[in-house]
């Protein structure tokens, strides 16, 4: 059946234009320390220093696999950059939607910038499509002319489809780690009806 979710509305930085790649962009994430395989399904936001990065010692510690054509759709107002600077007086406001006011007095006033009416707020894209396939069978056995058994074998997802897990709406990472349906289950019920 299809499903949608919907698109990530954290950042207000920037906003571009949402391309949906489905499963035509293979990536790795290694953010963690450990690479899982993936798709990136739509150009969520990334920062710049994890796109295609590695470590020191040459090991992967970002999204690799991302093209070089890829644009964010939307970023935080202040996006990390791709060779953060410890000494850029703005890092500490690095993957943060900071802004500062001027207030009547003159005074800047530092706040952080949500007006709760993000442009792309109820806006949903299709996730892949998921299906599963359930089972019964039965035998009913007369035991006398009014005493009937009835045995049920109820199968739940027959077919053991894993499917796919539902993109994650602020990077646009679908991950393959985990499946969206549980694994085959078996259910068996006696009845007595007299």
């Amino acid at each position: 059946f299809s499903r949608y979710f919907a698109i990530g509305t954290g950042n207000w930085g920037s906003l571009g234009n949402i391309q949906v790649n489905n499963r035509n962009v293979p990536v790795q994430d290694c953010r963690s320390g450990v690479c899982f395989d993936g798709w990136l399904y739509y150009n969520g936001y990334i920062p710049a220093n994890r796109v295609n990065s590695t470590a020191a010692n040459g090991v992967p510690n970002g999204v690799m696999g991302v093209p070089t054509s890829y644009t964010p759709s939307s970023q935080p107002v202040f996006p990390t950059p791709a060779t953060p600077n410890p000494a850029d007086p703005n890092a500490r406001f690095y993957e943060t939607n900071t802004v500062f006011v001027r207030l009547n007095n003159g005074a800047m006033q530092q706040t952080t910038l949500n007006t709760n009416l993000h442009p792309w707020r109820n806006q949903f894209l299709p996730a892949p499509w998921v299906f599963t396939l359930n089972s019964s069978l039965f035998k009913a056995i007369p035991i006398t002319e009014r005493v009937i058994a009835r045995l049920n074998v109820d199968f739940f997802n027959i077919l053991n489809n894993p499917g796919l897990q539902v993109p994650d709406s602020n990077t646009g990472i679908l991950l393959t780690r985990f499946s969206n349906n549980t694994p085959r289950n078996l259910q068996l019920t006696l009845r007595l009806t007299w």
